[in-house]
């Protein structure tokens, strides 16, 4: 276990740089967000980079004093945060804006624009020219949801405020910072790059009973997955980096035994998070209230103002 590295340089740098707190670029569906805010900026903020090993929206990487190392498997993902490393994306998005709703926002207009990317879509994937309509239909979708079947990108209409600022000022953080994101597993990342010292690693993997899947090329995330993730955890602490992994004890009436047990030897803590306001805008998704959720690190000297979960 290891207490907090050159925190207060950090620490006083970050307060310096972060006026604002990020949001990430593009919502997507179990948000680190309020979680962050709540819970874990004051820790990373002690340290100089935060490797988000399953990078999603990139809440901590975003608002990570000087940036970090991220993987994810989802290659559009992937794509969406690269985009930014073009400084002229902002405009291109509302370049878009413009020429597909001249009236405001439309769902005819909304739906001639997402058959417009589709097409092209189907045919070269997502290219350094179709992101930005990508972008576009992202806000102005249901619920900003990032979701793809046979034909290409099936959301429909939300009638959303396009944000252009959110844009903008991600794409100023993605190319300021040094940050980096990567398609691949989370055990793809080259250690070498992270220093023990002065940077931390943030897992945040699918729950087991998740019904939002992470998608391996065996369909899911699965009791294997989270025992080999475990494992690579032990790993990363033997070899004395410093890392935090959210995760659940229980959830959908699902008690993760495995996760229990292991998670004695660390500096375990009970949080009270809910997504059900998110979840109850989505009808194939039920209420949790039944979800325990946990912070595990080997951080002694972290979180010690949450319940912990072991006595």
């Amino acid at each position: 276990t290891r207490s907090y590295g050159k925190s207060k340089t950090f620490s006083r740098r970050w307060h310096k740089i972060l006026k604002t707190m990020n949001k990430g670029p593009f919502s997507y569906s179990g948000n680190k967000f309020r979680i962050w805010k709540a819970y874990l900026q004051d820790v990373m903020s002690e340290y100089d980079k935060v490797h988000e090993f399953f990078v999603g929206s990139g809440v901590c990487t975003y608002n990570s004093n000087n940036g970090g190392i991220s993987t994810d498997l989802d290659s559009h993902v992937v794509a969406l945060h690269n985009a930014l490393k073009d400084e002229q994306l902002h405009t291109k998005v509302e370049n878009i804006y413009n020429d597909y709703f001249p009236n405001g926002n439309d769902k005819s207009c909304y739906y001639k624009l997402r058959i417009d990317f589709n097409k092209d879509y189907i045919v070269n994937g997502i290219t350094e020219t179709n992101v930005a309509q990508l972008y576009t239909l992202l806000q102005l979708s249901f619920n900003s949801l990032l979701r793809f079947g046979p034909n290409g990108y099936n959301v429909p209409f939300g009638n959303k405020k396009l944000d252009i600022e959110r844009i903008r000022k991600h794409s100023e953080i993605f190319r300021n910072k040094d940050i980096s994101v990567k398609l691949g597993s989370y055990d793809t990342i080259d250690l070498n790059n992270i220093s023990k010292e002065d940077d931390v690693i943030y897992l945040d993997p699918p729950y087991v009973a998740s019904k939002f899947k992470y998608e391996r090329s065996t369909g899911g995330w699965t009791d294997i997955d989270e025992a080999n993730l475990l494992d690579y955890i032990d790993d990363l602490n033997d070899k004395g980096y410093s890392f935090i992994l959210s995760n659940t004890f229980s959830h959908r009436g699902v008690n993760n035994d495995r996760l229990i047990e292991w998670s004695k030897k660390y500096n375990s803590r009970f949080i009270k998070m809910s997504y059900n306001q998110w979840a109850c805008r989505v009808s194939s998704v039920s209420l949790e209230k039944n979800t325990v959720e946990v912070i595990i690190s080997n951080i002694t000297s972290a979180f010690n103002e949450l319940p912990r979960a072991h006595l």
